[in-house]
């Protein structure tokens, strides 16, 4: 395993090495890369964020099985195990893309310390890395600041102490953007077991952030950009969910906060004992029948006006259209 981490993490610095020359700039390097690396797992992540959302959705059917088994477990995890199997949804695919981010993540770690770590970092970069930079043009890349003014390879806290104000603004940014990350893929309306998970979810961007703040700054950009990216990604696929609730300013985005597939709120129980959508059958006679009781009344309405016989020709066009009503064969119900 240690060959193929090694390995990997060669990979990440030649490809960080290879962006950086080709914008000229360490810090577009980094953007570029992360952006690369998003759009990789692109298909993963959109398969997650339908996965959570519809497991949002059956939750209605997920209590109404634990009200229904409670006292047997085996039972109500094989009614469970039915459900997620009617409807497709696999309960851990929303922890799949953080899976394979999470390497990424760490791999760009050590690769941001061994390419500007100093003499320290420098001597665990990987054969490929160490040749590049041997390239006067990549050297003078990488002595570049990011920014002009923040250090690729310092650490806001570290074993010197306190880099600098500046060295603050990064880790920050990291909280902000990965809390209103959390917020927007959390549905507007949500059950009370839903907003305990919910507020379980939000210390998960503080314990990050509090990570980012011992991290070297190069690789907090990665997770920056990552949580940009994220953002862009959860709007359009499930807009601005409950950060609407929060930020009354925000334009409405016309995404329902459900899917119409499951409709939770009508359900029946099947031969299975698995909750099941049904809708309300309409035939053709339940759409006229208001259409003849209107013609109905207007017939007894006109039944009781006074009753002279002029011609047809006389008769106004609101007399004429009584007296047709009047006429007209009624419906038996």
């Amino acid at each position: 395993m240690g060959g193929i981490w090694s390995a990997f993490v060669g990979l990440l610095e030649l490809a960080l090495i290879w962006f950086s020359s080709i914008m000229g700039n360490v810090a577009l390097g980094i953007i570029l890369f992360t952006i690369a690396a998003r759009l990789v797992i692109l298909p993963l992540t959109l398969s997650s964020i339908r996965s959570s959302r519809r497991m949002q959705e059956l939750q209605p059917m997920i209590k109404e099985l634990q009200r229904k088994y409670g006292k047997e477990p085996q039972k109500l995890n094989e009614e469970t195990m039915k459900l997620y199997r009617e409807y497709k949804i696999n309960p851990v695919g929303g922890c799949l893309p953080l899976l394979l981010q999470l390497p990424i993540f760490f791999g760009v770690y050590q690769a941001v310390y061994h390419l500007f770590g100093g003499e320290a970092g420098r001597q665990f970069l990987s054969a490929g890395a160490a040749e590049r930079l041997q390239d006067p043009a990549v050297a003078a890349i990488f002595s570049q600041k990011l920014f002009g003014v923040i250090d690729a390879g310092a650490v806001t806290f570290g074993p010197n102490g306190f880099a600098g104000l500046v060295y603050i603004i990064l880790p920050t940014l990291s909280i902000v953007l990965q809390l209103l990350q959390t917020v927007m893929a959390t549905p507007r309306v949500q059950d009370p077991q839903q907003k305990a998970m919910t507020q379980m979810m939000m210390f998960m961007p503080l314990v990050f952030g509090y990570i980012a703040f011992t991290f070297p700054q190069g690789a907090v950009l990665y997770w920056v950009v990552s949580s940009v990216v994220g953002i862009v990604q959860q709007y359009f696929t499930s807009g601005w969910g409950s950060l609407a609730n929060y930020l009354k300013f925000l334009p409405p985005d016309g995404k329902p906060t459900t899917s119409p597939t499951l409709a939770p709120a009508a359900v029946s129980a099947d031969a299975a004992g698995v909750a099941a959508p049904t809708a309300p059958r309409v035939d053709f006679w339940s759409v006229m029948r208001p259409l003849t009781e209107r013609s109905e009344q207007a017939g007894e309405s006109s039944a009781a006006a006074p009753a002279e016989e002029p011609g047809d020709e006389a008769r106004s066009p609101s007399q004429q259209r009584q007296v047709v009503n009047q006429r007209k064969p009624r419906r038996r119900k």
